[in-house]
Formats: C-alpha cells, sequence, structure tokens
C-alpha cells in the first residue's frame, strides 16, 4: 500500500465523520501538522500512531490487521508468528463442530476460504461461487434466501470502497466491480453509505431454500489468533429469546 492510498483514506474516513483535521488531531493525541502529513502522503505513520487513527476514525478492528499488513510488510509476521495463506485441514474440520452456518472469510474481498455443513445447507449456491460478492450479486437464489439481501450487500461493498484501496490491489478492486456490476443496484451500493442504524444491525433473516421457513440470526464475527491467520470466522448463530429458545 503506497502512502498515497492511506492519504485518501484517512481523508474519506475523516470526512465520513464530519470531523475536521484539528478534531482528529486532538482526538488521536497527534499534532495537526501529523495529520496534514499523513493526508498529503507524506508521512507514514508508527505503530502507535496508527493505533491512534484507527480509534479516533472508528476503524472496525477486523480491519485493523490487515491495515497494518499493508502498512508494515513483515510486521506481523514477525510479532505474531508467520501465518499460513488459508485454513488447514483442522481449521477446516474445526466448522464443522458448530451447529449453524459458519465460513472463513477474507474481508473487504470477500473470498470464501471454507465453510460448514450447515453453511452449506442454507446457502447452497455459494459453495460453486467462492466469493461473497460473486454470491451476493450474480446469484438470483441469494435475494430469496436473504431476506435482508439490501442491507447485507449494502455492509459489503462499503467495507470493499472504504477498505479496498488499502488493502487490495487495483486489479483485485477492478475484477469484483466488474463482476458484480451486471447487477442493477451494485454500483449505487458501492458508491453510498449504508445508513447506519442499519450497518450496525447484527440480525438478518434467512429462509431456508425452497421452503417458508425462516429464521433470525445473529451475525458473529471472531478473529483467529492461534496462530495468527489473515481470515476471520463468520458466525450466523440463532437468536434466542429471554428463555433461551430460538426467535
Amino acid at each position: 500500500m503506497s502512502k498515497g492510498q492511506l492519504a485518501v483514506f484517512v481523508r474519506s474516513r475523516r470526512d465520513a465523520l464530519g470531523v475536521t483535521q484539528a478534531q482528529l488531531a486532538k482526538t488521536t493525541g497527534w499534532s495537526k501538522s501529523a495529520i496534514e502529513k499523513v493526508e498529503a502522503g507524506s508521512l507514514v505513520p508508527s505503530l502507535e500512531f496508527a493505533g491512534a487513527l484507527f480509534d479516533a476514525l472508528a476503524i472496525p478492528y477486523l480491519y485493523r490487521e490487515r491495515i497494518i499488513a499493508a502498512l508494515y510488510p513483515g510486521a506481523l509476521d514477525r510479532i505474531l508468528g508467520r501465518t499460513t495463506a488459508a485454513p488447514d485441514a483442522d481449521a477446516r474440520a474445526d466448522l464443522e463442530y458448530l451447529p449453524y452456518p459458519a465460513a472463513y472469510l477474507m474481508l473487504p474481498e470477500g473470498d470464501i476460504l471454507g465453510f460448514n455443513t450447515a453453511w452449506r445447507e442454507a446457502f447452497p449456491e455459494s459453495a460453486a461461487k467462492p466469493n461473497l460478492f460473486t454470491y451476493l450479486f450474480t446469484e438470483p437464489s441469494a435475494q430469496e434466501v436473504l431476506l435482508d439481501w439490501a442491507r447485507l450487500a449494502h455492509g459489503f461493498t462499503y467495507g470493499l470502497r472504504m477498505m479496498g484501496p488499502i488493502v487490495l490491489s487495483e486489479t483485485v478492486i477492478e475484477e469484483i466491480v466488474t463482476r458484480c456490476g451486471v447487477h442493477p443496484d451494485f454500483d449505487r451500493m458501492y458508491s453510498t453509505d449504508p445508513p447506519v442504524h442499519e450497518a450496525l444491525n447484527p440480525v438478518i433473516r434467512v429462509a431456508a431454500p425452497g421452503s417458508a421457513d425462516t429464521r433470525n440470526l445473529c451475525i458473529k464475527i471472531d478473529k483467529p489468533h492461534l496462530p495468527h491467520s489473515p481470515w476471520l470466522t463468520y458466525r450466523l448463530v440463532p437468536v434466542r429469546d429471554a428463555e433461551g429458545d430460538p426467535r
């Protein structure tokens, strides 16, 4: 990742939050001059400075490691130990112990690196399209199964637009945009921010394929650390009432 890409990201994120450079400086504890240099592309922040920016700009934890890896190549391997590029057989087998849909994802690009039987049963067509964007925007059944498809799709495209230039090559982003641009809603979603109240809602409704049965599932995102890995665990856990019964 170049200093220029970081500069664009920090400026756009600060503008989206509606804060000034002076306000961002005060929140981070660093000088306004330092903020100006980062946004001008003339300064790569230290790890300490980057951490303060992450907090002030409300960067989700699941993206922070990807940004650090892009800013400081090799730093995470030196600090946390070398990791593999994809889940091994043991990691994939671990998903099968979960009785609800679960998958290993790479975000923001949406690659699906592994999933369990419950995921395959809930989203059978995704098995042949191991990328969330491809599944959401090119598979017609996705909108039939995911009753909150628009909210979910908009959230993922927002993550791609905001985080993609930081951690992905232009070629990868262009491939995703071209592939998904066939959907009439993709361009609008990719160019706009989702409503805050929607982005904060973790519950989605999932219809059983070929059935009228609907489940309320809560999105849970875990980041494996032992060993350190670049992917995350995306779980869809049944929402339960006060007595512990599924709702």
